[in-house]
């Protein structure tokens, strides 16, 4: 059994590494073509930072362990809103922009309702079908596209990268290794745990899963605060969310057609809430700022949640 937890801490650090370097190489290719920080932020980094969901999700689907799926996509997205934004607003407070709540925290809450629907009253009974990965995939896609039209007429001026094609292209390539190697310690790890301790897939993928697959979020959203990128680091989160609802489902579903858990539904309306709640935030009279207070808040409701689980 010490031998599983060493593997998945060793899984879960080429899963940062890799990601990391992914988000460095991809993040300055964006500069080169002088994207705008929130674009970087949701596209770039937030992709850049749910590779290693990605990743799980694609070797838990061909291991057929499908249970880790939904439950690192579900998991990772409350890790996301609660812990990771609890964290980072901690460190500093955070602004809620405007494009935020008016279009990406909408298409956040359409993703999840969209996703309770295929899992609840889809085509097949507790099954994500093939063609539901499908569509969740193209509005991943039609995100992506809208995002990047809406933003194509702001640029940076100071964003340009210094960095060489050789070296981005090194980072890339040290990534995906990074990346892949660290999801089979990951995943091999977690359902060798789970079957020691009894404990179902489910629980340990929406929780040391999910949190372990959250590092990169955090540490980006620390970092993009510290140095008063909030743009970013929001534009992390929700993006990312946005890509853990819609592409680890999807991917997994395209493989191979996901079992569904009832027993996910309560943490699926749990993470509904929460996304409706950030994006009605300003009705309480916030002035959009997520305040230290706030984050200890969500931080505390994070370990509630977890403890709950168990």
């Amino acid at each position: 059994m010490l031998y599983e937890i060493i593997r998945m801490i060793i899984g879960f650090i080429l899963l940062i590494k890799g990601a990391d370097f992914v988000v460095k190489g991809a993040s300055n290719i964006a500069k080169k073509f002088h994207l705008s920080e929130m674009l970087i932020g949701i596209i770039v980094v937030g992709i850049g930072t749910s590779l290693p969901e990605i990743i799980v999700t694609v070797k838990s689907s061909l291991t057929g362990n499908t249970d880790i799926i939904i439950g690192n996509s579900i998991g990772s997205c409350i890790c996301n809103l609660l812990l990771v934004i609890g964290i980072a607003s901690i460190c500093n407070p955070l602004k809620i922009d405007n494009k935020v709540l008016q279009v990406h925290l909408p298409a956040s809450v359409f993703s999840i309702l969209m996703l309770a629907t295929f899992c609840n009253f889809g085509a097949g009974n507790q099954i994500v079908s093939k063609a539901e990965g499908l569509v969740l995939l193209l509005f991943a896609i039609a995100y992506i596209v809208y995002t990047v039209y809406e933003d194509k007429e702001e640029t940076q001026e100071n964003s340009e990268s210094k960095i060489s094609f050789g070296r981005i292209v090194i980072y890339l390539l040290f990534g995906v290794i990074g990346l892949k190697f660290g999801a089979d310690f990951v995943v091999d790890g977690a359902v060798a745990i789970a079957e020691f301790f009894g404990v179902p897939e489910s629980i340990i993928s929406m929780t040391v899963v999910s949190i372990g697959t959250s590092l990169p979020e955090i540490v980006t959203c620390i970092i993009a605060t510290l140095e008063k990128e909030s743009d970013l680091a929001i534009g992390n989160v929700i993006g990312s969310n946005i890509f853990n609802i819609c592409l680890l489902p999807a991917i997994g579903a395209i493989i191979a057609p996901i079992h569904y858990d009832v027993i996910f539904n309560q943490s699926l309306i749990f993470l509904l809430l929460i996304t409706i709640y950030l994006l009605v935030f300003d009705l309480f009279k916030n002035k959009r700022m997520i305040s230290k207070h706030h984050g200890i808040v969500f931080v505390l409701l994070f370990c509630l949640y977890v403890s709950c689980l168990f």
